[in-house]
């Protein structure tokens, strides 16, 4: 009998598909759920990198003043045509199928098979259309700009939100003419930025400094760091005062964040942070007393550095030959460069000038000498108009001698063999403890980046043997030279200014600042000082000693109405390539009998003995004490800060 076979529909089988299946499906669902639940911020941070962009804008930066409230650096505008791509894309548009229309039929009626470059065409659509732009503006001005069509490109691709200059720095004349003409509904737009103004031209350019782009601006703290960003490169001080206090006189970057479509032009603005003006500062320097400083220079060249003798603050600080900083911005030619470079302006003389100090090194041999006990202040001694020290006669700067001096007679007619002789006795150790109590060798404090106290020399044996010892072992000639400042001694006309306001108030350091603050202490402890090593008496009789320089000796042209003067003359030799050259220096305080003010000059020779200390730089040393004591000068209202 056969055996009956029972069929089913149910495949046990079948169940393990059912399984699998529903594993995989719930494993895409969770997939999807984890994307689109735990991942959503991830891709929507992807969304926003791809269709937003940020834009940059600098702030402006803070004004400079004088002590007296005179405005001496600002901002002014600068305006310049330009286009947005935004607001000439529909014409970039019909532009680019003009042109690749026109491009097809040229291929097809060729026979040729190949693709159009349609880079190349939406490239030369751009160029087209902005030329035209260009043309017009041409046409308004009757002038000839032109731009390349790499500038356009280059444009696009790395500032596309930012407005394309077409015509930059406009005239007065250009921008009065454009602002009447151009069409209300025209895309070129008169764009208005700022740059560095200088009122006062190359007046105090050294102190003052300039600016120039900062590639390197921190935007960190900006939101929108992940973002594509284009930014107008705002600008940084590269010297002087710009420099020195760039943290308070730079402004704070603003930020606008657009989204944009797939092409890259912005439809919406969602973030808008205005960028701020930096702040103020109100310098030290007195702008009229700059001036006059600089008019009594003319075309020379050389430093001169005026302090007030309390607080330490610079009323000048000249260094010539100078430049107007105006030529440096929005940006630095080459033409400009070379010009400068040529002229040998670039160097601040004032902080970064090396020189040997001359005769005005003859205050610190007297300190040396009273200090010592190699003279009193009723010490003479003769001068025959030379000094024999070994087998070489060390001439004076009297040919024929002074004959019989005091320290008095020897200051105020600058006796080479006085100090010589006095030097000598002292012996170098001496000389270069004076000049090292009263900060020769160190920095004078100022805020200004470019000062070169480093490389200034106080000339010891140690120095010779380290430094110079090809040179021979330390002689007496080498004290010799180094007690009227010659030989090794190298300093800072901002050195010899400080040493030089130390001295008249009868310490031994001043510590200076560009800044005018009315509030500072300037007592000894601010400064840094001690109380001049020597007795009443014996500071007095240097006193004494400028003073008679100042009214019948070397220093004579310095004198003014009505102040008493004290002064130092100095002339020093040097050898430029080959050339030996004269130095003239003079330093001065007035009053004397009660210091306001002390300064520094030196002038640079350009021909063998055209200049003294005497008839060259006491000039300058005048003119400055005029001015400053002058009563419109003083009578100036001063500004609160």
């Amino acid at each position: 009998m056969p055996v009956e076979q029972t069929y089913s529909k149910k495949n046990p089988r079948m169940y393990l598909f059912y399984w699998v299946f529903a594993l995989a499906f719930a494993a895409l669902l969770a997939a999807l759920g984890y994307r689109q639940i735990f991942m959503y911020d991830v891709y929507v941070e992807k969304m926003e990198r791809q269709s937003m962009r940020r834009v940059i804008e600098p702030g402006t930066r803070g004004d400079i003043y004088d002590r007296n409230g005179k405005l001496i650096v600002t901002n002014e505008p600068i305006f310049s045509a330009v286009v947005y791509f935004n607001d000439v894309r529909k014409e970039f548009r019909e532009e680019y199928f003009k042109l690749k229309k026109a491009e097809l039929a040229r291929l097809e009626s060729v026979g040729s098979k190949e693709r159009p470059d349609y880079s190349k065409i939406a490239e030369n659509a751009r160029s087209n259309v902005l030329n035209g732009y260009l043309a017009q503006i041409n046409s308004i001005l009757g002038t000839d700009y032109k731009l390349g069509i790499s500038d356009y490109n280059r444009h696009f691709a790395q500032k596309q939100l930012l407005p394309l200059p077409l015509v930059r720095n406009l005239t007065a004349r250009e921008h009065a003419i454009l602002a009447e003409r151009i069409p209300v509904d025209s895309p070129i737009q008169i764009y208005t930025d700022t740059a560095r103004y200088y009122p006062y031209g190359d007046v105090a350019s050294h102190a003052l400094g300039y600016v120039a782009n900062n590639f390197d601006d921190d935007i960190s703290k900006i939101p929108g760091g992940d973002l594509r960003t284009y930014a107008i490169v705002p600008t940084i001080g590269r010297t002087g005062i710009e420099a020195a206090f760039d943290d308070v006189l730079a402004g704070k970057s603003g930020a606008k964040i657009w989204i944009v479509d797939l092409a890259g032009y912005k439809y919406e603005n969602v973030l808008d942070i205005p960028p701020t003006k930096g702040g103020d500062v109100f310098s030290s320097l007195d702008i009229d007393v700059q001036q006059a400083v600089e008019d009594a220079f003319g075309e020379r060249k050389g430093a001169a550095v005026m302090l007030d003798v309390k607080s330490g603050e610079i009323l000048s600080l000249v260094s010539r030959p100078s430049y107007d900083p105006n030529t440096l911005t929005p940006y630095i030619t080459h033409k400009v460069d070379a010009e400068i470079t040529a002229r040998g302006a670039w160097l601040n003389r004032a902080t970064s000038g090396l020189y040997p100090p001359g005769s005005t090194f003859k205050i610190v041999t007297a300190m040396a000498g009273l200090k010592s006990g190699a003279i009193d202040v009723d010490t003479v001694k003769t001068c025959n108009g030379g000094y024999r020290v070994g087998s070489r006669i060390f001439p004076c700067n009297s040919r024929y001698g002074h004959g019989n001096l005091d320290l008095e007679g020897a200051l105020a007619h600058s006796c080479n063999v006085y100090f010589y002789e006095t030097g000598i006795e002292s012996g170098i150790d001496s000389i270069a403890e004076v000049a090292e109590e009263f900060g020769l060798n160190s920095s004078p404090g100022i805020e200004l980046k470019e000062d070169s106290w480093r490389r200034t020399i106080i000339a010891t044996p140690e120095f010779k043997k380290k430094r110079r010892k090809y040179d021979g072992p330390w002689t007496n000639g080498d004290t010799a030279n180094s007690s009227i400042g010659q030989g090794y001694m190298l300093f800072t006309p901002l050195q010899i200014a400080a040493f030089t306001a130390s001295f008249a108030r009868g310490e031994t350091r001043t510590k200076v600042s560009m800044l005018h603050d009315k509030k500072r202490k300037t007592d000894s402890e601010y400064h840094g000082a001690k109380k001049i090593p020597l007795t009443k008496e014996q500071y007095n009789a240097i006193v004494a000693g400028m003073v008679a320089a100042v009214e019948r000796g070397t220093a004579k042209r310095a004198a003014i109405e009505g102040v008493k003067v004290a002064a130092k003359s100095g002339t020093a030799q040097v050898s430029v390539n080959g050339r030996p050259l004269t130095l003239a220096w003079m330093i001065a305080f007035a009053p004397a009998d009660a210091p306001e003010v002390a300064i520094s000059v030196i002038v640079e020779g350009e021909e063998p003995g055209d200049v003294g200390g005497g008839k060259t730089a006491a000039p300058i040393v005048r003119a400055a004490f005029e001015k400053y004591f002058s009563a419109t000068n003083r009578g100036m209202p001063k500004i609160e800060n």
